[in-house]
């Protein structure tokens, strides 16, 4: 997978999907595995700006219980199993669990039952075709006393009368799960590009005949030619479409979320846990060897580009956090990092997905997406594609992507893989040789062919040096945060030590020619990030 500009440049594309997070990202490969000639085109990194923040659950649909949304809970029962089916080193079961509240109250403990019974009936295939170790077990509720022995005695409270029990899917590195898919795409003929904004369109008689870019790597400018457009920019997709002058021009209001990470302990027991204030359920969800804490929302009402989190904004959402956190309070020191990042305000009234075609407008071969969630992403590409193809009439091929594995996901079972796996790693040290199966899966060689670079990155016990050669290589890795932040978790969790950024940035300039000062550039660069 490699970074080329040149040949998008002289390439006449069937599609180009201008956007590279999970959704962008996901449509693309969808088209290239269904035989269109597609570009992906990105304005920054693949996966560094809507798609950034997440709780990295893959929700099987329980929560749109409340709203008596069956079509949801199907469509993301479906695509939790899909995505633990294609994507089995990425994506695994997550317990959950919710204390209930009493009988007069709605998450009482016989209400809680009634919904995980009714659940169940709905999701009733939702390990059809799974493993063992990827099977999600029926939910249920649990006594108070179980509840305690599983959360800590803080639950020994009048007002706890037990929980409910229920698994999702949580990926652990939700970058890596984005990269899979786009490796995936490139295997089927996909171009991918990043750091190439589009700064306009050229129209030809009511059609987008090309999607100006300008390479932000060159300062070169050029022209990508294209039959066909998806607008799927997240935040930015009204920003996109006002380079069209003669569209309408329509409010694309936004959500800033923010989510914590933590390093302290939280709960006795690593499954994620979901506490109500008077608004809304937080979650408290394990990951790697930290907790995050999520999701706080609020309106932006300005450039997508102008995101920033406030101390004052911080200071609230830990206010919110340690009323309902039963433990002793978190302090502005146990966060770690800060994850931010944005999901649609008002797209449509019901948060589903939506796709808007511009044919009306005066522009016949432009459409933009603006979904939500993760866990759909595949399922949205999917659709995108279907109602390209039927628009243009093109011969309808059906969608293979549920069942076709992604990068690095050929194997029977995880665990089995693993097993076997592990007896091949035996030169490196078993820590770094979980992650990288967790990370890479049946792709693993491609990172084992350096050889001389498998050995551990200064400050982790985990990641090694030949990862962050091979994001530079294979993965378009072009800035220190593209490696750090997104191609491996060095930096996903808190900022790295300095030495551990000094020698990331040293291994990088060997393969990209970098001065020592463009090696203190890209230190402060990343740096900022935190």
């Amino acid at each position: 997978m490699k970074r080329n500009p040149e040949r998008v440049a002289d390439t006449h594309y069937e599609l180009v999907v201008i956007g590279g997070g999970i959704n962008g990202i996901a449509t693309a490969y969808e088209a290239a595995a269904r035989g269109l000639k597609t570009c992906l085109l990105e304005a920054s990194d693949f996966m560094s700006q809507t798609s950034s923040n997440s709780l990295k659950i893959i929700h099987g649909g329980f929560r749109y219980l409340q709203q008596a949304n069956i079509k949801r809970i199907r469509e993301s029962n479906r695509e939790r199993r899909t995505l633990l089916k294609i994507a089995p080193h990425l994506v695994h079961p997550l317990q959950c669990v919710m204390p209930t509240e009493s009988i007069w109250k709605l998450r009482s403990l016989p209400g809680m039952f009634a919904a995980s019974l009714i659940n169940g009936l709905i999701a009733f295939d939702r390990s059809k075709g799974l493993p063992p170790d990827k099977r999600i077990p029926l939910g249920g509720i649990i006594s108070k006393k179980k509840l305690i022995d599983l959360l800590g005695k803080e639950f020994d409270r009048p007002d706890v009368t037990g929980a409910a029990v229920w698994h999702d899917g949580m990926a652990i590195n939700s970058e890596r799960l984005g990269l899979a898919f786009l490796h995936s795409g490139v295997q089927h003929g996909l171009d991918a590009l990043n750091y190439c904004p589009v700064t306009g369109f050229a129209l030809e008689n009511g059609r987008i005949s090309g999607v100006q870019v300008r390479d932000e790597l060159s300062g070169n400018s050029f022209t990508v030619r294209a039959d066909q457009v998806v607008n799927a920019a997240g935040a930015w997709v009204g920003g996109l479409l006002n380079l069209l002058p003669s569209l309408p021009k329509r409010d694309f209001p936004q959500c800033r979320v923010m989510n914590f990470v933590v390093k302290r302990q939280l709960f006795p027991s690593r499954l994620a846990v979901g506490l109500f204030d008077h608004e809304r359920a937080f979650f408290f969800v394990p990951w790697l060897n930290y907790w995050m804490i999520g999701t706080d929302e609020a309106a932006w009402p300005n450039e997508p580009g102008q995101l920033r989190i406030t101390e004052e904004e911080i200071a609230h959402f830990l206010q919110r956090i340690n009323k309902v956190y039963p433990g002793e309070p978190l302090r502005r020191e146990d966060i770690c990092h800060v994850h931010k990042g944005f999901v649609p305000g008002r797209f449509k009234p019901n948060g589903d997905f939506k796709l808007l075609d511009h044919q009306q407008e005066g522009i016949a071969n432009l459409i933009s997406i603006q979904p939500v969630k993760y866990t759909t992403a595949r399922d949205i590409g999917q659709k995108t594609v279907d109602y390209l193809l039927q628009k243009t009439g093109r011969p309808f091929k059906p969608s293979q992507t549920a069942e076709l594995p992604l990068s690095g996901g050929k194997m029977e079972d995880f665990t089995s893989f693993c097993q076997n796996k592990m007896q091949e790693l035996v030169g490196i040290n078993p820590s770094s040789a979980q992650h990288l199966l967790r990370n890479y899966g049946s792709s693993v060689q491609n990172v084992l062919r350096y050889s001389e670079l498998l050995r551990p990155v200064p400050g982790s016990d985990e990641v090694l040096e030949a990862e962050i050669a091979y994001a530079v290589d294979e993965e378009m890795a072009v800035h220190l945060d593209d490696a750090v932040r997104r191609r491996t978790d060095l930096g996903a969790a808190e900022k790295p030590q300095p030495e551990t950024l000094a020698h990331c940035a040293a291994l990088m300039a060997e393969r990209l020619g970098w001065s020592e000062e463009q090696q203190h550039e890209e230190i402060a660069r990343c740096s900022r990030f935190y």
